[in-house]
Parts: C-alpha cells; sequence; structure tokens
C-alpha cells in the first residue's frame, strides 16, 4: 500500500493546487526573510515591532473576517486572497524606485500580507473535506499541505541564500508576487468544487457572525480542548523555540560543525524543523484508537524534547553541545504534528459550512494572541531566569499541558460533545 502522498498527488487537482501552495510557500518565506533584513537596515532595532504588528493584524481579521468573507464561496476568498497579496508583495518594488525605500512602505505591505493571510488560510482549511473528496483522505491531505509549509519555511533560508548571489534583496518580494499568482492560477486550474452549504449570511445576525466561533467553542467540549490546549501550548513554544533557541545559542556562545552565532541558531532550528517535517509522513498514515492520548503525546514528546535541549549545557563538555541539543531538538520536532494534523482532521469532520470556518478563524486569531503574549513575556522571562532555564520552563509548560490532556480525554471524539 502506498503512502498516503503519493495517492494524492495521482490526482491532478491536488497535484495541482499543492504545486501552486508550494511555490506561494517559498515565495513567503523569501518575503519574509527579506522584509526583516531591509526593515533592521533601516530601522534597526525597531524592526523588532514588526512581527507583533503583524501578529496584531492577524487577531484583527480573523476575528472580524466573518462579517464578510462568509459572503463568498472559499474558492473565491483564495483566488482574490492570492491576487491582492500578489499586488501588495510588489508594491514596496515599485515604491522604492519611484521615492527609495522606506521602513513605512514595508511594514504596511507586511501587515496587509499578514491580514490577507489570515483570509486564505482559514477558506484552505475549511475546503479541505471537498478537496479530499471521501473523509478517508482528508488526515493525509491535512498532512500533505501542512509538510509543505513546514519544507517551505526550512527551504527558504537556502533558497534566500542561492538567489541573493543573483538578486538584490529587495526583488526577493518580486518572486513571492510571482508566487501568489502561481497559486491563484493553480487554483484556477482546479475548477470549481463543491462547498458544504450553510445559512444565508444575509440571514444571520452581524453579532452572531462575529462570535460564531465562540459560541462553537462554548458547545463542543472537545473543540473547546482542543482550542484551548492549542492556544496555551503556543504562547510557551513562542518563548521556548521561535525565541528561545536564537536566545539560548547567544547566552551560551553555542558553536559546532564550525558554524556560531546565526549559524548555530540555524543548525538548531533545522534540526526542529527537520523533525517536524518527517512526523507529517508518520501522522498521515495513521488511525490511533485512543486519538486524544496520541494527539496529547505528541505535546509530551513536543515539551520534553524542548525541555531537555538546554542540559547539555549543565551535563557535557562544550564540544558536545551543539550535536545534542539538536538531536533532542530533532526529537522535540517531531511531536507538533502529532497533535496540529489530527486536530485539523477533527475539526474538519465534525463541524460543517459556516461553524468550520468561524472555527478556525477563531483558532488562528487565538494562535495570534498566544504568540503576542508569549514574546510580551519572553524579554522578562529571558532578563529574570537567563535562556536555558526559561526554555526548560516552556518545555515543562508544553508537557504538562499534554499529560493533562491524555488524562482527561485520552478517548477524545468517542462521547458526544
Amino acid at each position: 500500500m502506498s503512502h498516503p502522498f503519493v495517492d494524492l498527488l495521482r490526482q491532478r487537482r491536488i497535484a495541482c493546487l499543492w504545486a501552486g501552495l508550494a511555490l506561494s510557500g517559498v515565495g513567503s518565506e523569501l518575503s519574509r526573510i527579506a522584509v526583516l533584513w531591509l526593515a533592521i537596515g533601516i530601522a534597526g532595532p525597531g524592526a523588532s515591532l514588526l512581527p507583533m504588528a503583524q501578529s496584531a493584524v492577524v487577531l484583527a481579521v480573523s476575528l472580524g473576517a466573518g462579517l464578510f468573507a462568509d459572503r463568498f464561496a472559499p474558492r473565491k476568498v483564495m483566488i482574490g486572497s492570492d491576487i491582492l497579496s500578489a499586488l501588495v508583495a510588489i508594491l514596496p518594488v515599485v515604491l522604492a524606485g519611484v521615492f527609495g525605500l522606506t521602513f513605512g512602505s514595508l511594514v504596511i505591505a507586511a501587515m496587509c500580507l499578514a491580514a490577507l493571510s489570515a483570509l486564505f488560510q482559514p477558506a484552505l482549511l475549511s475546503s479541505i473535506p471537498e478537496v479530499a473528496g471521501t473523509p478517508e483522505r482528508i488526515q493525509g491531505l491535512n498532512a500533505l499541505f501542512d509538510a509543505t509549509t513546514r519544507l517551505s519555511r526550512l527551504a527558504g533560508p537556502f533558497v534566500a541564500g542561492l538567489l541573493a548571489t543573483v538578486l538584490p534583496v529587495l526583488q526577493f518580494l518580486t518572486v513571492n508576487a510571482v508566487g501568489f499568482l502561481a497559486s491563484a492560477s493553480a487554483i484556477v486550474a482546479m475548477g470549481a468544487w463543491g462547498h458544504r452549504r450553510s445559512a444565508p449570511v444575509h440571514a444571520t445576525p452581524v453579532l452572531r457572525r462575529l462570535t460564531r466561533g465562540f459560541g462553537v467553542m462554548q458547545t463542543h467540549r472537545d473543540v473547546r480542548l482542543l482550542l484551548l490546549a492549542n492556544t496555551a501550548v503556543l504562547g510557551a513554544w513562542t518563548v521556548g523555540v521561535s525565541l528561545g533557541l536564537p536566545f539560548l545559542v547567544a547566552e551560551a556562545g553555542l558553536s559546532g560543525f564550525g558554524v556560531s552565532g546565526l549559524g548555530a541558531v540555524a543548525a538548531l532550528v533545522a534540526a526542529y524543523g527537520a523533525g517536524d517535517f518527517l512526523s507529517n509522513f508518520w501522522v498521515a498514515a495513521r488511525r490511533p484508537a485512543r486519538l486524544g492520548r496520541f494527539m496529547f503525546g505528541g505535546y509530551v514528546l513536543l515539551g520534553g524534547g524542548l525541555a531537555l535541549v538546554p542540559v547539555p549545557l549543565w551535563l557535557l563538555p562544550q564540544a558536545g553541545w551543539l550535536p545534542s541539543m539538536m538531536a533532542v531538538a530533532f526529537a522535540s520536532g517531531l511531536g507538533g504534528p502529532m497533535f496540529f494534523i489530527p486536530m485539523m482532521t477533527f475539526l474538519q469532520t465534525r463541524l460543517d459550512g459556516a461553524d468550520l470556518v468561524s472555527v478556525i478563524r477563531l483558532r488562528l486569531a487565538l494562535t495570534a494572541a498566544a504568540m503576542m503574549v508569549g514574546a510580551g513575556l519572553a524579554s522578562w522571562l529571558f532578563g529574570r531566569f537567563g535562556a536555558p532555564a526559561t526554555v526548560v520552563t516552556a518545555g515543562v509548560a508544553i508537557t504538562a499541558v499534554g499529560v493533562w490532556g491524555s488524562l482527561r480525554r485520552p478517548d477524545l471524539g468517542t462521547r458526544s460533545a
């Protein structure tokens, strides 16, 4: 029996969408690197406000999108978002040619792209049941698209390094615009797909459209459990992984394999990302008998591995620090997809229509809020306790969520919520 990814990519429509998303993903990663690099060159430390501003936009758009996005089929939302994203991505390049590159144009473009992504992603994720065709293929399709996103993040820095030898960094934004157009073209080429019907938007009161996701979360116990656990973990993940690994390298002066500084950060992040990416292949074909135990076990693995990352600093000679920390980071990375992919599959097979897309938007808003809180706490935690202790604490917090969830709902979804 072939792997689910192989079976899915044999379908022309799915392969077409996958190719478009892959090209767009690499372009977006190139743009992210370029915008931050250019912003640092113009604004120095002030560029650190850029990720927080993007998270704030995602939070606002995710909470308010129900007022207008539900008037359109998800496919139209995706095509429109891609076309507008291409125009926004190229805007700083055009303005730089006329007025010179400014920090303001980079910030506006980054925030607009974040807003459009907050429209595109829920539309894509809510469409997966229709694109997959059968319930049995939903988890595999979730894993395929998630693996593609993670591969783009891994490949982005390497592609950026190669392109930097032949293109000015500003032109990475042009590459991103081309990627968005490729994604839009792929969705158009797929042709129409059916979508589940829900109550007409005009028949739904404004307040209910704005709060639908919260209402669904309150009604469905298991949905509430998954969203709250995921939000708590993402806050700790921001502290321990997204910010913790770079701070850990800087504080410990980590080096090895002929690299140090940013190179050591890249090595740790790549090891974590490799585990994250490879886990998708395994999870895609898994159908665990005790879904909750499996999913929250992923958080135990993620948190436990993260808590062990700084331990070599205290137990091993300096030559063994980076290799052993990379090995533990790889193991930690294996845990994330064990929760995320079954969570999305659970939502997509239990919810329908506007309820599904509203919950996905709510999750995106909670994700943005958790990352903003995590980023806000991180500077105080690192200053007060130091990077190693903070990373360990973040890992323990994630592990605690995993243990709590696996004990509370080991048989997730087997009883009515």
